[in-house]
């Protein structure tokens, strides 16, 4: 008997519950500025990064070609820039999320301030964006024929969110929050008068922390950890990364009460303009109802640094310029 998540109650719970859960992704310290835009170029430069998650892999649904295995694929661009010598990031979002029957299309745009202090960075970061759902009707299985919501066709909605963040950062460590869908955007495919169809989004609060410390001249570690609310439920990951030459890295990751992660990658050419890395998950929990891997690949380009004018600094063994 092929595993599955019945197709039919898992899409009818869709129109009961008032939250909707976001994409996750096992290398989350990659992409930062997701789950707080006050992190958006933080680390003072511009690049462009993808992520690409495959979940269970090789699930197959009870009904053919009703649903599958869910897939995310996340682009983002992000760059700092001044205005009026004010020092901000901007970037741009661009989020696909396949669950079964249900797609999700968001374009998001970020916006961040970056306060550079004595001792670190204090960073306010305000994100609006739209959001596009399509859901198949069609596809779903219902008991009652009769029922209003069988109306056998694609329906799609658009509607205005909004996320907000706060951070501190310094050479060693990483501190910010975020909390994301402000505007509690609703979703009811224009069935408002079919029942209880009338979905607000939940406001979900994100805090997220890494810590960099040095554990041998050619040796980094990086511990970080990433806590997901929409205060009825929450997600935990915890994650150690080892560095080796700035180079080549790997570690594990856990989340709670659902995988573990093996984590690798490597960084290319001479400065590390190029980095890309894999993810491999391995499902602890509910393997019946799921199939029980996951991998997810990463690849980001740091772009070339725009000349603003200011001296140059030209590093050697003993002195600095």
């Amino acid at each position: 008997m092929r595993k599955s998540i019945i197709i039919a109650l898992m899409f009818f719970a869709y129109f009961e519950l008032t939250a909707q859960q976001d994409p996750h992704f096992s290398q989350y310290m990659f992409n930062k500025s997701y789950w707080s835009p006050a992190l958006t170029a933080v680390d003072d430069k511009g690049s462009v990064s993808i992520l690409s998650r495959s979940q269970w892999l090789g699930y197959e649904p009870t009904f053919e070609q009703d649903g599958g295995a869910p897939s995310t694929q996340f682009l983002n661009f992000s760059t700092p820039v001044k205005v009026k010598e004010i020092p901000l990031g901007v970037g741009v979002n661009i989020v696909y999320d396949k669950l079964g029957v249900l797609n999700n299309l968001e374009a998001q745009v970020s916006i961040a301030y970056h306060k550079r202090l004595n001792r670190g960075t204090l960073s306010l970061g305000i994100r609006p964006g739209l959001i596009n759902r399509t859901l198949d009707f069609s596809k779903l299985r219902f008991v009652d024929p009769s029922d209003p919501k069988n109306i056998q066709r694609k329906e799609s909605q658009a509607a205005l969110d909004l996320a907000f963040g706060a951070g501190y950062s310094t050479e060693d460590y990483l501190i910010a929050a975020g909390v994301n869908h402000l505007l509690r955007p609703t979703m009811d495919y224009g069935l408002d008068g079919s029942g209880n169809s009338n979905n607000k989004m939940s406001m979900v609060y994100n805090l997220y922390g890494e810590y960099n410390y040095r554990l041998t001249y050619n040796i980094d570690l990086t511990p970080s950890i990433l806590i997901t609310s929409d205060i009825n439920t929450f997600s935990l990951d915890l994650s150690v990364i080892g560095t080796y030459n700035e180079k080549l890295w790997g570690g594990l990751s856990y989340r709670n009460n659902e995988a573990m992660t093996l984590l690798m990658g490597y960084s290319f050419f001479g400065n590390n303009q190029l980095k890309a890395g894999y993810a491999f998950d391995y499902v602890i929990k509910e393997q019946s109802a799921k199939e029980p891997t996951s991998h997810e690949i990463f690849i980001r380009y740091d772009l070339p640094s725009i000349s603003t004018g200011a001296k140059k600094i030209i590093r050697t063994p003993r002195f600095r310029y």
